[in-house]
């Protein structure tokens, strides 16, 4: 708010407008007070409309109807004329018959009231026909509204009609998706897994595709460095050849150097071959002198043995005579003393040897830094010289092509010479033939120096690199026998790994075959939920750049409300004056005491919310909780578990609504906070500015009373300020904390959306598979229905096959009876089996199971033949026992007379019956063919779709 500063002139004349408005502002009030009756009797008739809308609409739903009517209703209210116009329309007339009779009365005139009663009349009039226009209208409504209200009663029966028919089939099917609700749970468990694998691989995948556009800069800048470097080369490359001139006269100075080193190599090689000679010899006598230090460590150890079996004898014999003992102790201690003496001689010695062996391990090491400098410099000259040798090839080549050049002018001049046989030109073939002479051995002896030159380039080559690999050699040697010793224990302990890496290996190939069938099953699955995660995050990109636009369009708005802001700030700084000011610090005071009031009740709201959002997380937590358990016991609780089912969903979505929408008036409540608090700190801003302007230079002298109430007041600003920075911080804070959780819900209700989808996914695979299994089920019983038909046809057949053959009808009853019997016998034992494979029937509701999983699961059952196949094997027994018992039993039960009696006629008709008989099994035969690879290869379970096709 910007406050402004208005003289007491102007307040004194808004004053006096108030006044006046307040007077206006009465007699309005009594007008109004008049006017009462009149305003009840419209609001009477307006009550007594009721809604209409049009009859032809008979199937929308009574809310929508009520919501039409209302429309209307208002429609026709606002067309027509009101009570209180028409008595402010009277009131307007009665003023101004009253005025016209003033005006008249002052004129002299006498009134004539009886164009005014006239007048009355006429409006009375008006006013009838309106009423019975209105009256008309409000029984038309009336009609419209029984109308509506005989449709709201015989839509809402069948509304009641559709929801028991819902309901009842709502629980036929939620039996069966309880028991689908924990796999599909694990399912959605793993699924979440693999989404989070997959995240983490496309965040690898970015940063990888980040470096490799970096690498692509590193080699574009590389390139860039690359032309001109060979910018620089070429300029080089003109160099070179400038110099390369400058070169060729410095080469006869290079020959010279190159005899002088041939010499000093020669004496080097001397040198090198002595040297050896003596580190041989130097190794011989280390050998030698370490060989002598180990014999006489031996000897040592075997002068101590005797020592000690010296003493021991003395201990023995000092029992004996005093003297044998003198004796012995004399020659024992001369003996001892020699000893001594040759010890401390070895161990002289022995100091010695080690002092030569470490003056030769220098004088080695010394030997090998000086041949390591010689192959230094050795390396240095064979450059050199190898560029020499080249820059000499390339004047051979030059004197090669003058030498051509030189042949084709000797061959013109002697072609000249012929023509024109002339002194001069002798002279000059003389003088060419001389310098071709002379040429000539320059070539020669050019070559001789190269071919001397690349024989001694090679032998020196030789011997850097024999030099070279004796000193590799001599420095690996020593740290060989360590390495192998170390190489040994890993390799040992490296194998040992190995097998047991292996033996891992193999049992984690086969938990990875394993693994990978499961994994094939569900890729499918997952390829489909990415699909629709991609389409859900290119949705959410677009949301995203929405609300980039709209907050780019706040800023510019806030941009510009800042702007009006400063031009009111400077408006008014100009316009305030100094009596003012300290009356305006204390509003202004009052008023931040408001908002930070304000302030501290938008933080317990948004406290609030967040114990909402709390409780609202518990809630949804609590609801999973109840789903799982409600999975868990929903053998016991299968009627309620629907109810509960139905309930859960609908409390989830509602729990949705609740935290998208509360997110939405968080979002608003933040912004309204963040407003208010840069509001307090503009205002803040401004009042520091005010202080300090309040302190004129001019007005120096300032009453001690006004000193103190200036600066109880600044201390105030100053707490309320930092009061006001410390909420705006913790607003921040709780505004980031929302924003985590309203993330979160975010992400809850992806994954609720993604249970909701799955579940529709698996009740429309359910009835799928109902339909299949009726289908199924329809097939058999009419397999079931012909094979019973071609058996009776069989019966009769065999039956006229009997009595053709002359059979007694006492054979034929028994016959049979004995043939019904097995027939009856195998049916009995066929429901028997069917009875044994098939799970107890459930209790029926409406005609139907109540599960759709009464159907069997072949897939898991572990037997090698299934339900379906010993279904069909008792119907083939079923078809196919039956004649042949009537042909074991018809050869042994018939008489020998039948066989006697008019064959040839008979034979005829019994092979037509026996055409017949024949042409009933193979038709059996056929559907059996038919039937049986068909149920073999169908075989419903929970999740597979048609029939198994063999590859």
């Amino acid at each position: 708010m910007a406050d402004v500063d208005v003289p007491a002139a102007s307040r004194k004349n808004k004053i006096a407008a108030a006044r006046k408005k307040l007077k206006q502002f009465k007699e309005k009030g009594k007008i109004s007070t008049n006017q009462s009756n009149s305003d009840n009797r419209s609001s009477s008739t307006r009550s007594s409309v009721s809604p209409s809308s049009n009859p032809s609409i008979t199937e929308e739903k009574p809310s929508s109807i009520g919501d039409q009517t209302s429309q209307e209703v208002d429609f026709h209210i606002d067309q027509r004329p009101t009570a209180s116009t028409e008595s402010l329309h009277q009131l307007s007339q009665h003023i101004n018959d009253l005025l016209n009779e003033s005006s008249a009365a002052i004129n002299g005139e006498i009134p004539v009231a009886k164009s005014s009663i006239s007048q009355l009349e006429k409006r009375n009039r008006e006013l009838a026909a309106l009423l019975a226009k209105h009256t008309e209208a409000n029984e038309q409504l009336h009609a419209q509204v029984q109308h509506l209200r005989s449709q709201s009663q015989h839509l809402q029966k069948e509304l009641d009609g559709e929801r028991q028919t819902f309901e009842d089939k709502q629980k036929r099917e939620v039996g069966s998706l309880k028991e689908q609700l924990q796999v599909h749970i694990q399912t959605i468990g793993i699924l979440v897994a693999e989404k989070t694998e997959l995240q983490s691989k496309i965040s690898q995948l970015q940063k990888l595709s980040d470096q490799r556009l970096e690498e692509i800069d590193d080699m574009n800048s590389r390139f860039r460095v690359s032309k001109q470097r060979i910018s620089e080369l070429e300029r080089s490359i003109a160099s070179v050849n400038s110099s390369s001139q400058q070169y060729e006269k410095s080469s006869k100075e290079f020959a010279k150097d190159i005899d002088r080193l041939k010499l000093e190599l020669y004496k080097s090689n001397q040198t090198t071959e002595e040297l050896r000679q003596q580190t041989f010899e130097l190794t011989e006598k280390l050998n030698f002198k370490i060989s002598e230090c180990l014999a006489h460590e031996q000897n040592l150890e075997e002068f101590k043995k005797k020592l000690e079996m010296a003493e021991l004898y003395a201990q023995q014999l000092s029992s004996q005579s005093d003297k044998e003992s003198v004796k012995l102790l004399e020659s024992l201690q001369a003996e001892k003393e020699e000893l001594t003496t040759k010890v401390l001689h070895y161990q002289e010695s022995f100091q010695t040897v080690t002092d030569e062996r470490n003056q030769l391990s220098d004088q080695y090491q010394q030997y090998i830094e000086q041949l390591q400098q010689q192959t230094q410099s050795l390396t240095g000259q064979v450059t050199s010289l190898t560029g020499e040798r080249e820059s000499l090839l390339s004047k051979q080549h030059e004197l090669e092509t003058e030498m051509g050049s030189l042949r084709k002018q000797l061959e013109e001049a002697e072609h000249n010479s012929a023509i024109n046989p002339t002194s001069n030109l002798q002279v000059e073939i003389e003088k060419l033939h001389s310098d071709y002479e002379e040429i000539s051995k320059r070539h020669e002896a050019q070559i001789r120096d190269n071919a001397q030159m690349s024989r001694f380039l090679e032998e020196k080559e030789d011997k850097i690199m024999e030099l070279e690999s004796t000193i590799t050699r001599l420095g690996q040697e020593a740290g060989d026998k360590a390495q192998l010793l170390e190489s040994i224990q890993s390799d040992k302990t490296a194998l040992s790994r190995a097998l047991t890496q292996n033996k891992d290996l193999k049992q984690q190939l086969a938990e990875l075959q394993n693994g990978f069938v499961k994994m094939s099953n569900d890729s499918m699955e997952l390829m489909t939920k990415l699909q629709t995660e991609e389409h859900r995050s290119h949705e959410l990109a677009l949301r995203l750049a929405q609300q980039e636009d709209e907050l780019k369009d706040m800023r510019d708005a806030l941009m510009s409300r800042d702007s009006q802001l400063t031009e009111i700030k400077k408006s008014a700084d100009s316009v305030q004056k100094e009596n003012y000011q300290q009356e305006q610090i204390q509003d202004r005071l009052r008023h931040y005491e408001a908002q930070a009031q304000l302030v501290e009740t938008l933080q317990r709201e948004l406290s609030a919310s967040q114990d909402m959002m709390d409780a609202l997380t518990a809630q949804n937590s609590e609801l999973r909780n109840m789903l799982v358990k409600s999975q868990e016991n929903k053998d016991i609780y299968d009627t309620s578990a629907t109810d509960e089912r139905d309930t859960i969903m609908d409390s989830l979505q509602a729990t949705i609504r609740q935290l998208e929408a509360e997110r939405n008036q968080l979002i608003g409540s933040l912004k309204d906070q963040r407003n208010l608090s840069d509001d307090l700190s503009v205002k803040v801003a401004d009042m520091q500015e005010q202080v300090s302007m309040s302190i004129n230079p001019d007005e120096n002298i300032v009453s001690r009373a006004e000193f103190e109430k200036l600066k109880n007041t600044m201390d105030m600003i100053q707490e309320k300020y930092t009061r006001a920075m410390r909420d705006k911080a913790d607003l921040s804070d709780k505004a980031d904390q929302l924003e985590h959780l309203v993330l979160q819900l975010q992400g809850e209700t992806d994954t609720i959306g993604e249970y909701i989808s799955l579940y529709h996914h698996q009740r429309a695979l359910l009835q799928q598979r109902e339909f299949q299994k009726n289908d199924y089920i329809s097939r058999l019983a009419k397999d079931r229905e012909d094979l019973q038909g071609k058996l009776s046809k069989l019966q009769g057949l065999v039956v006229q096959m009997f009595s053709e053959r002359g059979v007694d009808a006492k054979n034929l009853i028994s016959h049979t009876e004995i043939f019904h019997n097995c027939n009856e016998k195998i049916n009995e034992q066929k429901t028997e089996d069917m009875q044994r494979y098939l799970p107890p029937p459930p209790p029926v509701i409406n005609g139907e199971g109540k599960y759709p999983e009464d159907w069997p699961d072949y897939s898991s059952s572990n037997s090698s033949e299934s339900v379906v196949e010993t279904i069909v094997g008792g119907e083939a027994f079923e078809g196919n026992v039956p004649p042949s018992s009537a042909q074991q039993q018809s050869p042994t039960s018939m008489p020998p007379t039948i066989y006697d009696t008019n064959e040839e006629s008979a034979q005829v008709e019994n092979n037509q019956t026996a055409k017949k008989i024949m042409d009933l099994f193979s038709e059996i035969d056929s559907n059996l063919c038919d039937t049986v690879p068909f149920n073999r290869k169908f075989l419903p379970c929970k999740y597979c779709k048609g029939s198994v096709q063999d590859l």
